[in-house]
Parts: structure tokens; C-alpha cells; sequence
């Protein structure tokens, strides 16, 4: 609903313009204000929560050009409405400037009345619509700032590709101080603590109390900017404030140890402490700085609860070969594409100890290793037709969002839940047509016994991989593929010896052998006597 205000020095045109609109019953008007002087109607508009005013331009001591002057110093939103005996240009002009909605000549036509109200009607609630909606993006862009911050320092130091403009635009939206070439500083900080029994939720938790903690501790000194890496590390990129600068490493130094002091007096927590001494240019130096800190973190030699370092200058990360049990054959991507699940499990404890033992020379190492089992993974889903999303749940998520900070358990804790998923999802599709594909080995032996068959040809007619179809018969129907061959061939075999009278190396060939010597060191194996010992033997018999 609205407000009107109408304004005019001869009572008789206010009163008329009242009644115009009165008997309209226009349903969007609820009040309407008669004022006989610009000084009352500003008195009514103070009073009132006015939306449209109309008001005669000619008018004693404030003319309604100066009265909708001091409106729109009130209020912007209200919308104005000028009436007047005079068509002059620069009274419209005026008006134009002041940006009155509407300029209305004596006398008033009331349907340009009606229509002008009606059309101001639409213009407020268009107006206000989108200033919902603008307020409602400003809320839900406060309560995201924090996530919206922490992915923005996550790309910087993580080094993703993020343009100029792109960042700028960021930046303004989020009205961070940074901008390209400032000089910043970065420490960051890790949890030494067990947090084993914690649950994720947990630890973000912690995480978010150490970054309060550290903004009460900086903020009369610096700007922060600050992300959670890990559900154990930390990093901080801060600004010194225009009258701070001076001794800004100084006062750093001396926060970062207050914050670790207060890290352990309030959340009973120890951390440890990487500072970069010198300044970096924001942002093409962030990348670097993050690296020296968890390049001093991963180094075990140094690492020890309660570190305090500040990082000078650290050795060029170095690589001594690969991780050789990666690549090892049969390799671990064979022992899953076999579904060889007990080798697999073995491989990969193998990879873990030797990526431990080269877990502080280098990131790389850690990257090789991940993007291979990943993929190894993926591959794995793939071939069942599932995406691996589908396969491991939240573990994808995480490998997504977090697998560029995981410290070596986090990692290593992935990679076997990942791996049971894998083995227990496919050994449910196994059970679940086990049965249909043994039934079809079956029937394509029973069709083709007197061909030379093999595990190879038969996997290559069923397009499935040997050792998995080797597997899945043996898991069906209790015995190897292998023995099934033998018997199936021996027996067909007997009932060719019992049923023509084929030579001896003809039933050979129909049974499959091409070497009538081997055929009857088969059939002695299985029935314990020679193919023509068993005809005799039949014979004999009827």
C-alpha cells in the first residue's frame, strides 16, 4: 500500500486533486495528506511515511522545485509529481534534474492523474522488488564472505589460475584492501595435536576458532586474509595498516607467538608457527611462501610440537626417482583391474611406506602418487559403468576439495577407504551377476568342446578380462575354470567312447586336443585308465 501527499497553497486544487483520487478507489493508495505550504508539507512528510507527493510549483516562500529539493535530501525513494499553470522549459528542466517522475499542467486531466498514480505504483514496487532482492544477495554474500575469502587464498596459494581482472573483480566485491603489488606477509600455522577422535565437523571447528583468535590479535595492526588448508593447517596473508608499517615483521613475529600462546590457553591446543621473514608481492608470491611453510612442516627433522620458525631461505626441494612401487609390475592398476583385492591392498601399503620415506623431499611425489591411484580408481568405476562419485560417496569430495593439503595419514586414510568402497561395490555387482556369467561360460564351452578352448579364448568370446573371469566363475561355482575344462572335455569324451566307434585320436580331436598322446594322458589322469581300456572296459560290460 501507499502514501500521498499533495501540496498546494490554494486549498480548493488540493482538495479537488483529493477527491479525484478518492473516488478512483484506487486500491493501492491507503493515506492521503493535504498540505497548504511546502513548510507544512515537510512537517507531513517528518511526520509520515509518504511515497508519491504531488505539489504546485508556484507556490510562496519555497516553490515546489525547492520543496521536492529538500524531499530527495529526505529520502531518494520518494517519487515527485509537479503541477503548474506555466509550460515554461526551465521549470521542466529543474524538475527533470531533481528527478521528478511526472510534470502535470493545469488543470489536471484525472485520467493523467489516475494513470500518472498508477504508473508510479508500478515503478515502487518494481523498485522495491529489486531492492529485495539486492538485499537478499548482500545477506547471503555476508554469510558466504567467510567461504568466499577462504577460496580465494586457496586459489593464490595453490597457485589455480585466477586472471588480473577476475581477481580484481573478487576482491572489490568481497572490499578486500589487497590489491595487485602490495607488499603482504604470510605465516601459517599447523595443529600438532592428536585429533584422531574428531570428527570432521570437529575439526573445523577448531580450525575456525584458531583464524578468530588470530583476527582479534591482528586486527588493529594489520588486514588478514586467512583460509583453512587442512583440518590441521592454517594460513594467514596480512597487510600492515598505512600507520602501522613501520616494524611490521616485528610486531608480526610477536602477534604469531601470542597466537600460539593463546591457541593453547583457550582451545588447549598446540600449534606450530612457519613465518616468511621478508615481504611478498601480493599476489604472485603467495604460492611460494605457502610452499617454504609446508616444506617446513613436512621436514621431520625439524618438525617437533610448538614450533616457532621464521623462514629464511629453505633448500630447493629435491627428487630422488620416482616412487618405483608405483610402477612396479604387476602393477597396482593390475591387481585392480583383476580385482586381485589382497594385492592390491599389499601394493598399496608398499606405495605409502616408500612415499613416507620421501614424504619431505617434495610435494611432487605426493602429486605422482595421488593422481595415479585416483585415476587408477576412476578407471576401475569406469569399466563397471559407474562414476566414481557413485562408488566411494563423500571420499570423492574430499578428493576434490582437499587432496592438494592432505598431510600423509589424511592421505593415506583416503586411499584405503576408497578402496574398500571399490572392493565392496564390486563385489556386490559380482554376486549379483556371477551367476548369469558362469551360466554363460557353461553354455559356450558345452557348444564349442570340440574346439582347442582356452581361459584366453574364452574370455576374449565374453569380452571380460581372464583373471577377473577366471575369479568370478571360481567365486560362483566353487571350482577353476581350468578344472571345469577338463571334466567337461573328459566326459564328453567318455560319451564318445561309449557311444561311436571312433579311433582313438578322432575322439581326441572332438574332445578339443590336438595331440592324441596328451588326450590319453588326460583321460588316465581323470578316470585312471587309457580311453581304449574304458571302451574295452564298456564294452565288456554289455
Amino acid at each position: 500500500m501507499l502514501t500521498l501527499l499533495i501540496v498546494d497553497d490554494h486549498p480548493y486544487q488540493a482538495n479537488s486533486i483529493e477527491h479525484v483520487v478518492t473516488e478512483a478507489k484506487l486500491p493501492f493508495i491507503s493515506s492521503i495528506y493535504k498540505a497548504y505550504s511546502a513548510k507544512k508539507a515537510l512537517e507531513c512528510f517528518n511526520e509520515h511515511k509518504v511515497d508519491i507527493v504531488i505539489t504546485d510549483i508556484r507556490m510562496p516562500e519555497i516553490s515546489g522545485i525547492e520543496l521536492i529539493g529538500k524531499l530527495r535530501q529526505a529520502s531518494r525513494k520518494v517519487k515527485c509529481v509537479l503541477l503548474s499553470g506555466y509550460a515554461e522549459f526551465e521549470y521542466a528542466q529543474k524538475a527533470l534534474e531533481l528527478q521528478t517522475s511526472k510534470y502535470l499542467m493545469k488543470p489536471v486531466v484525472e485520467a493523467d492523474l489516475i494513470g500518472t498514480l498508477e504508473m508510479l505504483r508500478d515503478e515502487i514496487a518494481e523498485e522495491r522488488q529489486n531492492m529485495q532482492q539486492h538485499d537478499k544477495a548482500v545477506h547471503v554474500m555476508r554469510k558466504n564472505m567467510p567461504i568466499m575469502k577462504n577460496n580465494l587464498v586457496l586459489d593464490l596459494i595453490l597457485g589455480r589460475s585466477v586472471t588480473r581482472r577476475e581477481l580484481e573483480q573478487r576482491m572489490e566485491s568481497m572490499e578486500l584492501p589487497f590489491v595487485y603489488g602490495d607488499e603482504a606477509l604470510f605465516f601459517a600455522v599447523q595443529l600438532e595435536d592428536d585429533l584422531s577422535g574428531y570428527n570432521e565437523n570437529d575439526k573445523s571447528l577448531i580450525c575456525y576458532a584458531v583464524g578468530n583468535i588470530a583476527e582479534e590479535l591482528f586486527r588493529d595492526s594489520f588486514f588478514m586474509l586467512h583460509a583453512t588448508v587442512s583440518n590441521r593447517q592454517l594460513v594467514f596473508v596480512l597487510k600492515p595498516q598505512e600507520r602501522k608499517r613501520e616494524h611490521a615483521p616485528d610486531r608480526l613475529e610477536r602477534r604469531a607467538k601470542e597466537l600460539q600462546r593463546s591457541v593453547y590457553r583457550y582451545l588447549k591446543h598446540m600449534i606450530s608457527v612457519a613465518i616468511v621473514s621478508s615481504t611478498v608481492l601480493f599476489p604472485s608470491g603467495l604460492q611460494e611462501a605457502y610452499q617454504k611453510s609446508m616444506l617446513l612442516f613436512r621436514n621431520r627433522e625439524d618438525k617437533v610440537a610448538g614450533l616457532f620458525a621464521t623462514i629464511t631461505d629453505l633448500p630447493i626441494p629435491k627428487l630422488t626417482g620416482s616412487i618405483h612401487s608405483l610402477y612396479k609390475t604387476p602393477t597396482f592398476a593390475s591387481f585392480m583391474e583383476t580385482a586381485r583385492w589382497d594385492e592390491a591392498k599389499a601394493r598399496l601399503s608398499e606405495i605409502f611406506l616408500e612415499l613416507e620415506s620421501k614424504w619431505s623431499d617434495s610435494t611432487e611425489y605426493a602429486q605422482e602418487v595421488f593422481f595415479v591411484i585416483a585415476g587408477t580408481y576412476q578407471f576401475v568405476s569406469h569399466k563397471q559403468g559407474k562414476q566414481l562419485i557413485d562408488v566411494i560417496g563423500p571420499l570423492y569430495k574430499q578428493m576434490l576439495e582437499k587432496h592438494e593439503s592432505w598431510d600423509l595419514g589424511t592421505f593415506r586414510a583416503w586411499a584405503f577407504q576408497s578402496l574398500d568402497s571399490i572392493i565392496a561395490d564390486q563385489m556386490a555387482s559380482n554376486m549379483n551377476r556371477s551367476q548369469s556369467l558362469s551360466s554363460r561360460i557353461q553354455q559356450y564351452v558345452e557348444r564349442n568342446l570340440d574346439q582347442d578352448l582356452s581361459l584366453q579364448m574364452i574370455s576374449e568370446e565374453l569380452r571380460f578380462h581372464p583373471a577377473y573371469l577366471s575369479n568370478a566363475f571360481k567365486v560362483e561355482t566353487g571350482q577353476t575354470l581350468s578344472d571345469y575344462l577338463l571334466k567337461q572335455r573328459m566326459e564328453h569324451a567318455a560319451e564318445l567312447l561309449k557311444q561311436t566307434d571312433g579311433k582313438i585320436y578322432e575322439i581326441a580331436e572332438k574332445a578339443g586336443y590336438q595331440t592324441t598322446h596328451y588326450f590319453i594322458k588326460q583321460f588316465k589322469k581323470i578316470f585312471g585308465v587309457t580311453p581304449q581300456q574304458y571302451r574295452n572296459r564298456d564294452i565288456g560290460r554289455n
